[in-house]
């Protein structure tokens, strides 16, 4: 009897670190947010400005770490790899959603491989062309668009990303055939059409209010008109009714983090978004925080993995 009750008590001391670590204090040190691209880029911008105010919040350091390569799959796979003990998180874009179908080393499955935190903000996009281009609104670009088939050029920055699927959806929609032209950066797109090498471009609205006095802005990707620009119409109300393609971006861990980290990351994100300097930030680069529940995040990532499903297989789009 004393032996069962010695390997019992060994047991249960052997489980009691185990129990300990699965509802023990967190953060105990600093914590990382991958940001799956490079510096500068909106990505960059919104993390760099929340991580300090998660800082004050939850007492330990947010320390942004930019990992940019193939299309953002560098960074998603390591925090994917990381363990889920809540000192890794991803700051993932919308694009994440839909990168399955257009880029082929994007293998995972994200409402498997991730767990949904928060929403952080929306941001939508502008189409952009030469200020010299003869059409001045949407509908007479799409109709000199349509009038040239196959000789008009576009801007992308790599397959799967939101500016790709908001100009793969604009040409689905308007009928255009045009020619894609691919970039490392959205500057270097940016500089082509100030200089007219390419026709158009779907920019961060921040960079084209940046480039307002080189370009012409045609519409914006969102339902609403964005109020860096309001005298600019929606692509829905200009030419294509039911057009939205705003980028979006999250914050999101491996699979498998413990519910409570989950909940008082939650609260923190959505208490960092509610101060007045960070609305005001957020603002002036024409993003809008949007802070949600991990559920509400689940629910968005589902219903738009299907959304970019639909688009591509309209486009013909095939995994590069």
């Amino acid at each position: 009897m004393r032996t069962a009750h010695l390997l019992l008590a060994l047991a249960l001391s052997a489980a009691l670190p185990a129990a300990q670590a699965q509802t023990g204090k967190w953060p105990e040190k600093p914590v990382r947010i991958i940001i799956a691209s490079g510096p500068g880029g909106v990505d960059d911008f919104a993390t760099r400005l929340v991580a300090p105010k998660l800082t004050e919040l939850l007492g330990q350091q947010f320390i942004p770490e930019n990992r940019p390569g193939a299309g953002g799959v560098i960074g998603q796979t390591l925090v994917l790899k990381s363990p889920p003990d809540g000192y890794t998180f991803l700051l993932a874009g919308g694009s994440m959603a839909g990168a399955r179908y257009a880029n082929a080393q994007a293998t995972y499955d994200v409402l498997r491989d991730f767990t949904p935190v928060s929403l952080v903000g929306t941001l939508p996009f502008a189409m952009v062309v030469h200020p010299s281009v003869p059409a001045k609104n949407l509908q007479e670009y799409i109709a000199l668009a349509r009038t040239q088939p196959g000789k008009m050029t576009y801007g992308t920055i790599g397959a799967g990303q939101i500016p790709y699927w908001t100009v793969m959806l604009f040409n689905s929609m308007a009928r255009i055939q045009a020619v894609e032209v691919a970039y490392k950066t959205s500057n270097e797109a940016l500089i082509d059409v100030m200089a007219g090498r390419i026709d158009y471009f779907f920019a961060s609205v921040n960079a084209a209010v940046a480039q307002k006095a080189k370009l012409r802005t045609l519409a914006v990707t969102a339902t609403t008109r964005s109020p860096a620009f309001p005298d600019v119409p929606t692509v829905a109300e200009a030419a294509l009714p039911g057009y939205d393609m705003p980028a979006w971006f999250s914050i999101m861990g491996p699979a498998g983090v413990r519910p409570d980290i989950v909940a008082a990351l939650n609260a923190a994100i959505g208490r960092a978004l509610a101060m007045p300097d960070i609305r005001e930030k957020f603002a002036v680069s024409g993003l809008e925080t949007a802070p949600s529940t991990p559920e509400a995040l689940t629910k968005r990532y589902a219903d738009w993995i299907q959304r970019f499903g639909k688009i591509a297989k309209e486009a013909g789009l095939k995994p590069q």
